[in-house]
């Protein structure tokens, strides 16, 4: 089985001869990849929709690993029992949903050696989560597909609070491991923040100016990552 992009940067992400649950599972393709190659020994692919469910099954049974691999309707971590994976990939959701399956979900997270997320909006929210409920990031990596880039984060328990505000914008592994694609992502980011600050400037609302000064701050510090990006390859 070939991968996306995304999913394959997601599954490189998950441990070998771990037991994987893949919470929104959508066509269990995550599961059955890395069954499949060896890569882990037992898998649960869960998702909220009977729909899903269904292809993921028909996947599954197409390639013969309705014994390795386990389906169950249900919403978020609310479908596992404490202590039964060690790892636990939830992708393809909003940064909001994903801190807050999380966040309901805290006692099947109990013996959990390895978080993989990939959110597709508000990553800060999930970095942030993390940080301030005892996980560290071990390791984040980028997938591009067309003018889209994702985001991927690696998380396990841990005490190594991340002390910056900015590296919850933007992952510090990726500035530091000079990510090839950390580019492209700073690019949308500053064109992101550039949108944001000249709506704030045209508004005329109490409290803009704090704001302003916030989005002006990162700007300067976003750039001064681009700038130390731009120098990777001279």
């Amino acid at each position: 089985m070939r991968l996306t992009p995304r999913l394959s940067a997601i599954a490189a992400m998950v441990p070998g001869g771990s037991v994987v649950a893949d919470i929104g599972t959508d066509h269990g393709y995550i599961p059955v990849f890395l069954i499949a190659g060896g890569k882990v020994r037992r898998a649960v692919a869960s998702d909220v929709k009977i729909g899903p469910l269904d292809k993921a099954r028909g996947v599954i049974r197409r390639h013969g690993l309705e014994d390795r691999i386990e389906t169950r309707l249900g919403n978020g971590l609310e479908v596992l029992k404490p202590g039964e994976v060690d790892t636990i990939v939830i992708a393809g959701m909003g940064g909001m949903l994903i801190k807050d399956l999380l966040e309901a979900g805290r006692s099947a997270l109990e013996g959990i050696k390895r978080l993989v997320l990939q959110p597709m909006n508000a990553q800060e929210v999930v970095r942030e989560w993390l940080s301030r409920n005892g996980y560290e990031i071990c390791d984040e990596t980028l997938a591009r597909e067309k003018e889209r880039v994702y985001q991927i984060i690696a998380a396990m328990p841990g005490e190594r609070p991340i002390e910056d505000p900015f590296y919850f914008e933007i992952g510090k592994a990726l500035i530091e491991k000079r990510h090839p694609l950390l580019p492209f992502l700073l690019e949308k980011k500053e064109k992101e923040y550039k949108k944001i600050i000249a709506g704030l400037n045209r508004a005329e609302q109490a409290g803009t100016a704090e704001r302003l000064r916030e989005y002006t701050r990162r700007l300067a510090r976003l750039r001064g990552v681009m700038e130390q990006c731009s120098k990777w390859s001279t």
